[in-house]
């Protein structure tokens, strides 16, 4: 929806990069006894009541990114025409891939972009210049709005750079070997993945009846099918073969564990065996890079699609990236995890497309999820974050 066509708080309709020094704690001088000038902020004035609620919010809020499939031609572009921080990312992006893909995201084909190799890198860029915009309107680091960061598959890397794990040169490096090398493993294979609609099952029945369609292939025969994604209670996404996957949607449905399957519009069938040839390229390019800074650097936790924890330090989090490309994506779990143990009910949804943000507000209907996929919705968050500081948290 266009800025102008609908009312805004006055905050939002002057755009983020405008009121940014609004947000930001004013300056106070003070002056001691012997007549020296002494400064402070705005927040070192607030009340301690005021600082607890503020840090409360954080400790309440998570951001997360979305992988693969939401991507769309136009994506960014919208940030890439109001905010100098978000300009500077795709340009970056484009430097380290030496090809304009910038120029593929804002009006490039389709079919080009959903290629694994071109639309890892763009979902990444495109979910960081979403977060830069956010850090520019509002002069705080994401690590001062969200106390914790998690992404979906290839969202993970945008997690890592959101929370100053790794560079987002090395990831944008990362993420392009990685879906070249994902793309190259399946060239002469028929493959699917599919998302699975679940009927009122629990998630290990489905787990259970996947393995037991598996263990009915020949194992020289090549047949693989193995569940992808768990994504909600409600959902899981299956992958492998054609054939393989087509016969265990086909025992779900008829078991009544699934009600539907959508077959998913992807470049190659992630998060199973097949994938198996991707992770030694990848590992090889991260010992080139030894991409993860020391841990003390870190400004929030980052929570592993294959452990459903934060990542520990930097020789484990290189080694679950390895194995997160032939590895399920634990989201549900995930999700669980910051609810229950950390608290999380308020959920910043970054990044192109609505996918993970529409699977934590279906999985936790009472919390509060905010989709941050536009420009105008990013001018909407910030206005309560502005709403917020005035009124001291």
């Amino acid at each position: 929806m266009a800025l102008a066509s609908r009312q805004r708080h006055p905050a939002a309709r002057l755009g983020l990069c405008q009121f940014a020094a609004a947000l930001r704690p004013p300056q106070y001088t003070t002056y001691t006894k012997s007549g020296a000038k002494s400064s402070s902020t705005g927040s070192e004035q607030l009340s301690s009541q005021g600082q607890t609620q503020r840090q409360l919010y954080r400790n309440e809020r998570a951001v997360i990114f979305p992988g693969q499939g939401s991507q769309y031609v136009g994506m960014g572009k919208d940030l890439f025409e109001r905010f100098t921080a978000s300009r500077q990312v795709f340009e970056e992006v484009d430097e380290v891939l030496s090809i304009k893909i910038s120029d593929m995201m804002f009006q490039g084909d389709a079919q080009e972009l959903r290629l694994t190799k071109n639309a890892q890198p763009a979902i990444v860029a495109a979910s960081i210049a979403g977060l830069r915009a956010l850090e520019q309107g509002t002069g705080m680091a994401a690590s001062d709005v969200f106390s914790f960061a998690m992404g979906h598959s290839v969202g993970e890397y945008s997690a890592l750079i959101a929370a100053g794990v790794m560079s987002l040169a090395d990831g944008i490096r990362l993420v392009r070997t990685r879906g070249e090398s994902m793309q190259d493993a399946v060239r002469e294979r028929d493959y699917a993945m599919s998302a699975c609609i679940l009927r009122k099952s629990k998630i290990e029945d489905v787990l259970a009846e996947v393995a037991k369609i598996q263990l009915e292939f020949p194992q020289e025969g090549g047949e693989v099918v193995q569940v992808a994604n768990i994504n909600s209670s409600s959902q899981v996404v299956l992958s492998g073969t054609r054939h393989a996957v087509d016969r265990a949607l086909a025992s779900l449905q008829a078991k009544r564990l699934a009600m539907r399957a959508v077959n998913l519009p992807v470049s190659a069938p992630f998060h199973c065996s097949l994938m198996a040839p991707a992770k030694e390229a990848l590992a090889t390019r991260i010992a080139e890079l030894r991409p993860i800074r020391d841990k003390s650097s870190w400004g929030m936790p980052v929570i592993s699609n294959v452990t459903a924890q934060p990542h520990k330090d930097a020789v484990s989090t290189e080694r679950l990236l390895v194995e997160q490309v032939d590895q399920p994506v634990l989201w549900l779990q995930s999700m669980q995890f910051l609810k229950d143990t950390h608290g999380i009910s308020r959920w910043g949804a970054m990044g192109p497309g609505n996918v993970v943000g529409n699977l934590v507000g279906k999985e936790f209907v009472k919390d509060i999820v905010r989709r941050l996929s536009d420009a105008d919705a990013l001018d909407d968050f910030v206005a309560v974050l502005e709403r917020q500081m005035r009124r001291g948290f």
